[in-house]
């Protein structure tokens, strides 16, 4: 969730030029957590068997909420999201009803996309590409570093969600669901993710007044990337690892949003 959130205020930051309205971010956080968390609370009503089988902490599966009650939770939540996000322009309106069509059509029972392949990892990174043009959306500048945001933001949770599906392979299959590493294999999608790091890089360090400072702190964090993968690749079965691996990756996707903010700032300068 804080992924969406962080990725959106980055935006707005970007867009901005560093001159952010307070209740504009404040509106745009709130709404974007608010929707974020309407789809996970709602994604865990409907994934409980798998989450049993994967013996997931939470407080459905230890039937310590009841399933109707975290439902009306989840609607309430996605309307206050949905008026916030509303309430700053259409643009914002038009992104937050995207992004809640694709919450609901990821977990309802009748459409399930989280369960077909290859949709599920594609709503994921898609939800997260979204986040990350809704900032540029909310001040109506939608440059090149949002765009260049979106689409890292894209590749990292192209990255990551498939990561949480080899965490709960097991389940997944006892499931009958099709993620990539039920479909494809483990060390197939492993293989399949290894490239985007590399590919990151490459879209960073094509970007104009990007800094030395840019190039090193993308440059480590795709590097480091790499290397976790590659552990994974290796160790997939250990769950601690890749446990571990998702959160390591998480702040390296943080270390290239500042790679392109310290790029941005480097422009600017450049231009006074």
């Amino acid at each position: 969730m804080y992924i969406f959130v962080a990725s959106a205020l980055l935006s707005l930051i970007i867009a901005s030029k560093g001159i952010v309205e307070p209740m504009l971010a404040i509106k745009l956080a709130v709404g974007t957590y608010l929707i974020s968390l309407a789809t996970y609370a709602y994604n865990d009503i409907t994934d409980t068997l798998a989450d049993r089988i994967n013996k997931v902490n939470r407080a459905i599966v230890r039937g310590k909420a009841d399933d109707k009650v975290v439902k009306r939770i989840s609607i309430a939540l996605f309307s206050i999201g949905m008026a916030l996000l509303m309430h700053i322009n259409l643009y914002t309106a038009i992104i937050a009803l995207l992004c809640t069509i694709l919450a609901v059509a990821y977990s309802h029972p009748r459409i399930n996309l989280k369960d077909r392949f290859p949709y599920k990892t594609l709503v994921n990174a898609s939800g997260a590409g979204f986040a990350a043009l809704i900032g540029g959306f909310a001040v109506d500048d939608l440059n090149v570093n949002v765009i260049m945001l979106a689409v890292i933001s894209f590749l990292f949770l192209f990255i990551l969600a498939p990561l949480g599906d080899i965490q709960d392979y097991e389940g997944d299959k006892a499931a009958g669901k099709r993620t990539f590493p039920v479909v494809l294999g483990v060390n197939a999608t492993i293989a399949m993710m290894l490239p985007i790091p590399f590919v990151v890089t490459l879209l960073l360090l094509t970007k104009m007044n990007i800094s030395m400072l840019s190039i090193a702190v993308t440059s480590i964090a795709n590097t480091v990337s790499t290397i976790i993968l590659l552990l994974v690749y290796k160790r997939w079965y250990d769950k601690a690892i890749v446990k571990m691996s998702r959160h390591v990756l998480r702040l390296m996707y943080v270390m290239n949003q500042i790679s392109i903010l310290l790029s941005v700032r480097t422009g600017a300068e450049e231009s006074v």
